[in-house]
């Protein structure tokens, strides 16, 4: 071989793949060449040291986080009280309904004073709806099964 490797053919030889027999003897012969795949070698050596060196000590890390947390003994304690709060905020609000006289002890829920049932709520509105005066319903005809007749009623 005349010339020189190629640029592709000094990467190939850097990456440890396997060269050409032609190109392979001329690596072999040429100290220019073995040169350049040493010195593309060491560039790219250098280069992962320095991003081994810039990459952080995990180990060190986690260490180091380990070492704040509690002891195992006030870990245990903890998980053991994770059960604590939800309890103690259904007592609260059973506390604050039975303080508020809502909750019955026979398991009803009281309508707090003054406020109408549910009865005289719906007697309420059949007494409403049955008047014609709401405006909107003076249209609907009760008696009306087709369109037409919403249409010739004045509806839109």
């Amino acid at each position: 071989m005349s010339n020189h490797l190629t640029t592709e053919e000094i990467a190939t030889a850097v990456a440890g793949l396997e060269l050409e027999a032609a190109v392979a003897d001329h690596l072999e012969n040429c100290v220019a060449c073995r040169a350049e795949v040493a010195d593309l070698a060491g560039l790219i050596g250098d280069r992962r040291e320095d991003i081994l060196a810039d990459e952080p000590d995990w180990v060190t890390q986690t260490e180091q986080i380990l070492d704040r947390l509690p002891t195992g003994v006030e870990t245990a304690d903890r998980q053991g009280a994770r059960w604590l709060r939800p309890v103690l905020a259904v007592a609260a609000g059973l506390v604050v309904a039975a303080g508020l006289g809502i909750l019955r002890p026979d398991g009803t829920v009281e309508p707090p004073a003054g406020e109408p049932s549910v009865e005289e709520i719906l007697a309420e509105m059949d007494e409403l709806l049955s008047d014609d005066s709401i405006p909107g319903f003076e249209i609907i005809d009760p008696d009306g099964d087709d369109l037409e007749t919403y249409f010739n009623n004045g509806a839109s």
